[in-house]
């Protein structure tokens, strides 16, 4: 190697600027021009979803997704979608494309690619069960408004294997183009950490008390229409032994003064209840105001529900809402099931339990059962019973609920982290709430009680990082249900951002199993990203077509950029372009479908350099390697990342995603003999917006081709039609290969 050459590498080396990438070098290069077409129909003439002239006299060539080998030594090639759009693509078909490539390796070489024969996909059994553009011809050719075909294999048997964004599907097709099967969804396999791996529940606080007055029939009744799974009532009792809902025993508290600091009814502006303010000892703080326990059920009726935080929620709803009993919500509950058919739950709280017993002479926990088992509402699928005292909990485990031949889940309330339950406090029993929650202490709670109900500090601390409290509470086979998650920014952490929904799938991908929010509306829309069936682009005939009202869960056109085969042919690898809602941003799932049974599992997450990348294609090193294409939104000047990462399937960051080496940056590559017409000082720039093959040729060199999306323009110039550019990069370090990687 000449000293020039060598210079221009070490340059290049520096220039990468990433730990452990190599330096390419380009060894082989030719292109295809933007004007190559093949027979077919006349094409181009839809523009927005509007038809009008054909552009073009035949099917344009370009547009690759995908590139494999093809037995004789010449390569297919995927055509993607078409236009750039479906609402453009109708009149373009989607075809594999045949093309035999002669590299330019010498200064005084010519590089050629030759167009062979075409492999046309079509649907002529009708396998597609929506309707397709040429639905009523009889070979139902597939278009680009159809499908959009990113990535592709040649199976074992000969069949072709190939990826689709706006479903997005996997489509199965014969060696001659003809669909096997109907398309195949993507299953929603978010992973997630809960106990039982089902989605976690959406438990209103109090109702929908962030929209309406806590603790109210409307509240519980929005919280269920906003999607709730169940509704908590904070349970009480009245001087006449009945259970009515509110926070606490205290309905408005005053000061010194007589001023009312807090309030949840209006009694303090009823002139005849002037007398029932009393001062009380609540948990070891002496209370001044009005008491449940001081007012029959009757007398409670004639008051009405105000807004607990009027600074923040307003009065809009004040004095309009009575103070429901424990047997209402329960008719509540039933009228709405047999209005709507959505079965919601109950989540009581046993409030201050050893205050009421000493203060109303009642035990709360055997009245919660015995007015469950009256109004038949002892469900266990549909009921959780909660408290922050222990010992009312393991009364109810071991004496109340066996007596009364009912089994329903506790949960075991944990307040802040320098606290401890009142009931150990009362009796001189010196454990913490710390000491509740070291392995032993979640062991001995899960003797009694089915889940912890902890403040949210415990799952996410006051720097926003996620703690190991669900793991150690999931390894003492307790589900994790923590409160309380709020909308308003003043209940927010400042890294949200404003942003509940952000907090919330933070905690669900820590893998709570349920959280109680005064907003179950947003609580239902996040969880509902984790519920849904399918993962679905906007682009999903459900939605394109009018039989769904559904969500998308996946950005435009983010479905399987990358698709391939592993080395043994037994599975499939299939990687989304973009995050799916509720993952984490940036982060992409890769799929692993086992062809013999169609099995699918989430192998893990790819994470992108930055959120508004996306991934161009994939291809096989060996059985735990992949190589990846990652690039930005620029072409020409304006591109900055253009990239091959060498993506391992076992090794995982600390984050849990998939670990990724630089394998070459495509904006800065050797080319000392100047190979390609575009290099400037011996280094070769492959600035596309899309490049989207990749396929390995031996352990030292790399096919990459871009998609043009024809007629765009913008990568050499932007007055330029891109062309298709095929580039061999010769690599300073071979890869380990598994057998059938690469040219046979």
């Amino acid at each position: 190697m000449s000293v020039k050459a060598l210079m221009i590498r070490l340059s290049a080396a520096l220039l990468l600027g990433v730990g452990g990438a190599q330096a390419v070098t380009l060894a082989g290069y030719a292109e295809l021009p933007a004007d190559t077409f093949a027979p077919g129909p006349a094409s181009g003439a839809w523009r927005d979803g509007l038809r009008g002239q054909a552009r073009f006299q035949g099917q344009p060539v370009q547009g690759f997704s995908g590139v494999q080998f093809a037995p004789d030594g010449t390569y297919l090639f995927l055509s993607d979608n078409g236009y750039g759009a479906k609402n453009n693509s109708a009149d373009y078909l989607l075809r594999l494309y045949r093309l035999t490539l002669t590299p330019k390796t010498a200064p005084t070489g010519t590089g050629k690619v030759e167009v062979g024969a075409f492999i046309q996909l079509r649907d002529p059994e009708r396998r597609v069960p929506w309707a397709i553009v040429n639905e009523a011809s009889p070979e139902r050719l597939l278009t680009g408004a159809d499908f959009d075909p990113e990535g592709f294999v040649v199976a074992p048997d000969g069949t072709l294997w190939v990826g689709d964004e706006f479903g997005p599907y996997l489509l199965h097709f014969s060696a001659d183009g003809v669909l096997l099967d109907a398309p195949m969804p993507t299953p929603n396999l978010p992973g997630l950490p809960t106990l039982t791996g089902r989605p976690p529940l959406v438990i209103a606080h109090r109702g929908s008390s962030g929209t309406r007055p806590e603790h109210t029939l409307e509240a519980y009744r929005v919280a269920i229409e906003a999607g709730a799974d169940f509704i908590e009532p904070d349970l009480v009792v009245t001087k006449d032994g009945v259970l009515v809902a509110r926070h606490e025993p205290v309905m408005a508290v005053l000061d010194g003064s007589g001023k009312v600091t807090e309030a949840t009814t209006d009694v303090a502006t009823r002139p005849e209840f002037a007398g029932r303010v009393k001062t009380k000892n609540l948990d070891g703080q002496d209370v001044t105001g009005y008491w449940i326990e001081d007012f029959t059920l009757a007398e409670l009726k004639t008051l009405r529900a105000v807004e607990r935080l009027p600074a923040l929620r307003g009065r809009t709803f004040d004095g309009q809402f009575e103070v429901p009993t424990l047997s209402e919500i329960i008719a509540l509950i039933r009228d709405t099931e047999t209005r709507t058919g959505r079965r919601v739950g109950i989540y009581p709280e046993t409030k201050h339990p050893t205050f009421m017993t000493a203060q109303a002479g009642v035990n709360t926990s055997q009245l919660v059962i015995d007015t469950l088992k009256k109004e038949g509402f002892t469900d266990p699928a549909r009921v959780f019973i909660q408290s922050f005292e222990t010992g009312n909990l393991r009364d109810l485990h071991a004496t109340i609920m066996p007596a009364a031949g009912v089994k329903l889940p506790l949960v075991q309330l944990l307040g802040g982290q320098t606290g401890a339950p009142y009931d150990l406090t009362a009796r001189k029993d010196p454990r913490r709430n710390t000491d509740l929650t070291t392995p032993e202490g979640l062991r001995d709670i899960a003797t009694y009680a089915s889940g912890i109900g902890p403040s949210k500090g415990w799952i996410i601390d006051g720097k926003g990082q996620t703690t190991d409290f669900v793991t150690r509470a999931h390894a003492a086979g307790l589900l994790v249900h923590p409160y309380t998650f709020r909308n308003e920014p003043t209940f927010l952490p400042a890294q949200y951002a404003n942003n509940p929904e952000a907090e919330m799938r933070q905690a669900i991908l820590a893998g709570v199993d349920g959280l109680f929010t005064d907003f179950p509306a947003t609580g239902a829309k996040v969880v509902a990203e984790y519920a849904a069936p399918e993962v679905r682009s906007p682009q999903h005939p459900a939605f394109t077509q009018g039989a769904s009202s559904g969500a998308a869960t996946l950005g435009s056109s983010g479905g399987f950029e990358g698709l391939t085969l592993s080395p043994d042919g037994k599975t499939l690898h299939a990687l989304l372009e973009k995050t799916v809602a509720g993952d984490a941003p940036g982060q992409l799932r890769l799929h692993a479908i086992d062809l013999a049974t169609r099995r699918w599992t989430l192998t893990g997450r790819y994470p992108l350099d930055a959120p508004g990348n996306a991934i161009g294609d994939i291809t096989p090193v060996n059985a735990s390697e992949l190589i990846v294409i990652e690039r930005d939104g620029g072409s020409g000047d304006a591109a900055r990342t253009k990239r091959l990462y060498r993506l391992s399937l076992t090794d995982r960051n600390a984050d849990g995603t998939l670990k990724k080496t630089l394998l070459a940056d495509l904006l800065n590559i050797a080319d000392p003999q100047g190979l390609a017409p575009s290099t400037t000082g011996g280094v070769f720039r492959f600035p596309y917006v899309t490049i989207e093959n990749v396929i390995v040729l031996d352990a030292t060199t790399v096919l990459v081709a871009n998609d043009n999306n024809y007629p765009g323009t913008g990568g050499r110039g932007a007055a330029v039609k891109d062309t298709n550019e095929f580039i061999w990069l010769k690599l300073d370090a071979p890869l380990t290969l598994a057998p059938g990687v690469g040219r046979r």
